[in-house]
């Protein structure tokens, strides 16, 4: 695919190509050549709003919009700030790696809760895709010379857990992340303002 020829622009057309850019593989399951610092603040602003949209049908579809049961104060340690640490956009793999996790376990509850092609499925789905676009493209921009499985807290709910208790529990996690990614995008376009700034002293 084509890269876009202004990836600092919101438009969905851009959008699109960015998304197509990063969660294609190259060779070694990277993206097929390192993105631009300005590719990742357009997505990173695309998956917050994305990340919001989804929090806020999650909540409703699953009738958890009451009393803000899903708004906790308490996110998993892999989701809390500050969300650039000392070493930047590289830290924020582990992250990406966890909530991909996240997704997939909630995606498979309810796929037990749904049929195919409901709209929760459906939007999952474009979260996920857009999680793992991410984490590719930050492969790509730091490589590794070997993958580090490490530790996987538990991003989700066991599978004994209640029905009732692992909507709670996926509407927590997808309301903790919708927070980091607002916090991320504020962050980077912070930076991006001040690199401008700096760059016209």
């Amino acid at each position: 695919p084509q890269c876009p020829s202004s990836p600092s622009s919101s438009s969905p057309v851009v959008t699109k190509g960015l998304l197509i850019l990063w969660v294609v593989p190259g060779q070694g399951g990277r993206p097929l050549q390192p993105p631009t610092l300005q590719q990742v603040q357009a997505l990173v602003r695309h998956m917050a709003e994305d990340a919001r949209e989804l929090f806020t049908f999650y909540e409703k579809d699953q009738g958890l919009a009451i009393h803000n049961i899903c708004r906790t104060n308490h996110p998993p340690e892999w989701l809390r700030g500050p969300v650039l640490g000392p070493k930047g956009l590289r830290g924020l793999q582990g992250t990406m790696a966890h909530m991909s996790q996240a997704l997939r376990v909630i995606i498979q509850h309810q796929h037990d809760l749904n049929p195919p092609g409901a709209e929760i499925l459906l939007r999952l789905a474009s979260t996920h895709l857009k999680v793992r676009g991410l984490l590719s493209n930050l492969q790509g921009l730091f490589p590794a010379p070997s993958s580090q499985p490490g530790h996987q807290p538990p991003a989700s709910p066991t599978a004994s857990t209640k029905i009732f208790q692992r909507k709670l529990e996926g509407c927590r996690i997808l309301w903790s992340y919708s927070r980091f990614m607002a916090k991320l995008h504020a962050q980077m376009e912070k930076r991006r303002r001040r690199a401008r700034r700096d760059k016209w002293r």
